[in-house]
Formats: C-alpha cells, structure tokens, sequence
C-alpha cells in the first residue's frame, strides 16, 4: 500500500506539477502557482458562462444551462484527457524503470488509474461545480439536488476519461505508422482546438434561441450523451430511474475499460512502443542538403515534435482561418450587410486582422531556448551564423503566411475583395511576419534559458514570449485604433500602405542588427 500511495505521489507531481520528486524549492512553487491560475481560470471561465446562460435563458428554463455546461464540461474533460493519457497511460517514458521496480505491476497499473482519474476530477470540479452552485441556487433546488450533484462529479469523469484513453491509444498506435507520427498527432491537435473553436461560436447562438429551441438543444444533447444527461435528470427532475441507469452506464463503461486495459497493459504499451522507425528501419542513401535546408529542416522537426510549441505558436493564425471560415460559411449575410454599412472597409479591417494575429504568432521568441543543452553543439556546426537566423525566420514564415493567404483568397471570393487589396493584404502578412520573426529572435538572444527540463517553460513562461505576445496584441489593437482615427483624413489604401513603409522599415533594421550584432551575441550565449 505505501507503493502505490508513493507511485501516485509522484505521477501526480508529474501530471499536475510537471515537476519530478528532488525538484527545488522554487520550481515546486511555480509548478503549485501555476496548478492554482489555471484552477481558477476554469472556475472564471464557468461561472462566466454558466451565469450568462441563466441571466439570458427564459424564466422557468434556466435549469438547461446545467446540461449546455455539463456537456461542455465532458468535452473539455475529454480533451485535457486526451493530453494527459499519451504518455501516461500508454507509451510513458518511465515504462522500463516502473517495470524493473521491486513492486507488483498491479499496483502500477492502479496508480495510473487513480491518478488519471484524479486529474479528470480536478479538472471536472471547477468545471461543473459552479454549474450546480448557480443552477440549484437560482431555481432554488432542494438538498437532495447538490447530494446528487456531489455523487454526479465523482461518476461523470469516467465516460469522458475512457473516451480519451481510447483516442490517445488510437491516435497513437495509428500515429506509429506513419513516418510523421508527431505530424498526425499536431493535426488531431488543431480538429480537436477547431472543434471548441465552434463550440465557443455555438454558446454566442444559444443566448439568442427561445424556449422551444432550447428544448430541442435538451433533447440532443440527452439523445447524444445519455451518460450525463440521465443523471441531471434525476438532479432536476427526481428521475430516480434514469439517475441510476445513468450511474450504471458510467460504472458498466469504467468497469469494462479498467478490465481489458488491465489484462493488455503490457502488449498495448509494447504496441505503442514499437513505432515506425523501428518496423521500417532501412540503411540507406542520405542525399546531400545546403546548410540552409538541413537547419530548416532541423527547425521543422522541432517544432512538430514539441506538442506544446506547436500549438502555442500555431494557434492564433489557425483561429484567424477559422472565424473567417465562420462568418464565410455560417454568418455571410450579415458579414455582407455590416461591410455594405462600412463601405470600403473590408481590406484594412482585414489587414489589422492579419497584423494583430501575425504580432502575436511568434516561433522564435523561444528558438533560441529549446535548442537547450544542444546550444553549444550547434555553435560548433560548419554553418553561417545568418543561416541559422534565416532557418529560424522561414519557419515562422511558414506558420503565419499560408494562413494570411488563405483568409486574403477567402475574402476575395466570398466578400468580393479587389486584386489591388488582396495583394495589399499579402503585403501585410509578409512584413508584419518578417518583423515579428525577427524581433522575437532579436529578444530571445538576448533573454535565453538553455537550463530548462521542461520546453513549456521556455515556450509559455520566458520574457521573450511574454513580450511578443502581449506587446503584438497591443500594437495590433493601436495600430488598428490609429488606422480608425486617420481614416477622417487619409484614405483607407493610403493608411494601409503607411502601415507597411512603417513596418518595413522595421524589418530593415531587425535585419541589420541580426546581421551584425545578433551575430555576435550568438556567440556570446553559453
């Protein structure tokens, strides 16, 4: 029993803390600091919606915004699942040392479970719980309500959590046939990210549907999530009957999964293990590469391994695409009849779009510090130094500019942008990534941390990010709140064109220093 008290201590710390047992003083302390902001972003960001819901639901129907958050609530448990179960329950990189430890392998396979389904209740507690509060508090529930409430958070985890076991296995054992098996991983990434991207999009729809329409939205989510719906259900309404078939189907679900998982721990780990560079292994040919392609393909490599540096850096421009896409698919009358009230306005909003969402999309504010402790290998390569930054660049580039493109040719042919302001746009895009690009490798030159053991660190927490980030979505908000004041004296095509001799020039002196005092610093970094 200590053993499996001490392996869950420990997976715990890593899950939750990210930190491992003999960690310092101060990076336990971040990593509880950290655990607590984000505790509480979830209870802001549900006591946000929940109340907007009840506020704006007609009288008598505030009680359908338990279930609108319950779901979301098994959506959101169901992706941080997905995270946390590639790498802990299958393919964890600890498999060889847990196995060779003097204890019994079950009490490492009940560890895993318990800690994973910690984590789904710690997440589902400041999810759900300021649903039940609000929700029973405003059609004044009685006690029975929050007993049943308490008993419904500790069962509707578990769907959710075999859900994300199940995909983390898929997504991975499929992943290993592939050669680019973090490519297929990022990719199911970004469809899960674009699907609450359109859910956040469907919450601002709901506030507007009357009482038969909300009815319907009851109906589909309890045809399409039993598991959950039965147990509110019995919450509301004093359904004892589907209260227990509710109860019975997460316990039936958990139970079957906690059943085979256990019997197939060992060869479903193995499975996972076993990737396609071992099945595939061929001797061959390397073909010779320039020095500058080699290092962006050492760039491309790093950055779709990093599940952390993908989509911190990717997702701003693929959440540009995505609500052009919206308004494009979804809303185009009313876009079309709010541009027909703005006329001539469609290709500087669009530009102050791209601006805004290229500012705050930066992969080199930490490109520096995720080469870590290869820093002193790669100073030591046969290559120019300008090849490294430009290597550096291109991969920003790469990030930002396919987006730009595609939202520039969405509005040419949905909104009927002209020839002369769609290439306007491109401008844009293109100095505005050039600029950021460069200034985030400018400051990660020189605020670097090559010491860390965990990229997120460098990735979210480093000043370098806290700069591009925060200070791109100042200066996108300014520069658009400046286009806005001139436009009483300067035409929109003229203010536009000012924006881009302003940021080319920037991006001429980005250049110069990295061309000569980047140099240098670079060389400085040890």
């Amino acid at each position: 029993m200590n053993n499996l008290f001490l392996l869950m201590k420990v997976q715990l710390q890593s899950i939750l803390l990210r930190q491992r047992n003999g960690s310092n003083k101060k990076k336990k302390a971040a990593g509880i600091g950290t655990l607590f902001i984000l505790a509480a972003a979830f209870m802001y960001m549900s006591v946000v919606y929940v109340t907007g819901m009840v506020m704006t639901f007609p009288e008598g129907y505030q009680y359908i915004a338990l279930y609108v958050m319950g779901f979301m609530t098994v959506f959101m448990l169901l992706i941080f699942g997905y995270q946390s179960a590639g790498g802990h329950l299958f393919g964890f990189k600890d498999y060889d040392l847990l196995m060779s430890l003097p204890v019994r392998k079950s009490e490492v396979l009940i560890s895993k479970f318990l800690s994973f389904l910690f984590l789904e209740y710690f997440y589902g507690f400041f999810l759900l719980a300021p649903s039940i509060v609000i929700v029973g508090w405003k059609c004044q529930f009685g006690f029975s309500y929050y007993l049943l409430g308490i008993l419904a958070w500790m069962i509707l985890p578990m769907v959710p959590m075999v859900l994300a076991a199940v995909l983390a296995y898929c997504s991975m054992y499929m992943a290993g046939k592939f050669k680019y098996k973090n490519l297929m991983n990022n990719v199911f990434y970004m469809v899960l990210m674009a699907v609450v991207f359109v859910l956040i999009f469907y919450y601002q729809t709901l506030m507007q549907k009357d009482a038969a329409q909300l009815l319907d939205v009851l109906r589909n989510i309890t045809t399409y999530a039993p598991f959950m719906g039965w147990l509110f259900d019995g919450m509301v309404f004093g359904d004892w009957i589907h209260y227990l078939a509710g109860l019975i189907m997460n316990l039936t679900v958990f139970v079957l999964f906690v059943v085979v998982f256990s019997r197939s721990f060992m060869k479903l780990n193995g499975q996972i293990r076993s990737g396609y560079k071992e099945k595939n292994f061929k001797l061959g040919k390397s073909k010779a590469k320039s020095s500058f392609n080699a290092l962006l393909s050492k760039e491309l490599r790093t950055y779709f391994a990093n599940n952390v540096y993908f989509m911190n850096t990717a997702i701003m421009p693929v959440l540009m695409v995505l609500g052009l896409g919206y308004l494009c698919f979804f809303q185009l009358d009313a876009t079309k009849e709010f541009l027909s009230l703005v006329e001539g306005m469609l290709m500087p909003l669009l530009c102050g779009a791209i601006l805004m969402f290229s500012l705050m999309s930066c992969t080199t504010n930490s490109s520096i510090s995720l080469e870590g402790k290869n820093f002193d290998i790669l100073k030591t390569f046969p290559v120019d130094t300008h090849d490294i930054f430009k290597a550096k660049v291109t991969l920003n580039l790469l990030v930002i500019l396919p987006c730009s493109f595609l939202c520039s040719l969405m509005a040419l042919i949905f909104f009927g942008l002209s020839i002369p302001d769609f290439l306007l746009c491109l401008l844009t895009s293109l100095t505005s990534s050039l600029f950021i690009s460069m200034l985030g490798l400018i400051l990660n030159l020189h605020f670097y941390r090559l010491d860390w053991d965990n990229a997120a660190v460098v990735v979210k927490q480093s000043m370098p990010v806290f700069i591009t980030t925060l200070g791109g979505m100042v200066v996108g908000m300014g520069a658009m709140a400046l286009g806005v004041y001139l436009l009483d004296y300067l035409a929109p095509v003229m203010i536009v064109l000012l924006l881009n001799g302003f940021l080319l020039l920037l991006d001429i002196g980005c250049f110069l220093y990295l061309k000569t005092g980047g140099s240098q610093q670079f060389y400085k970094i040890h």
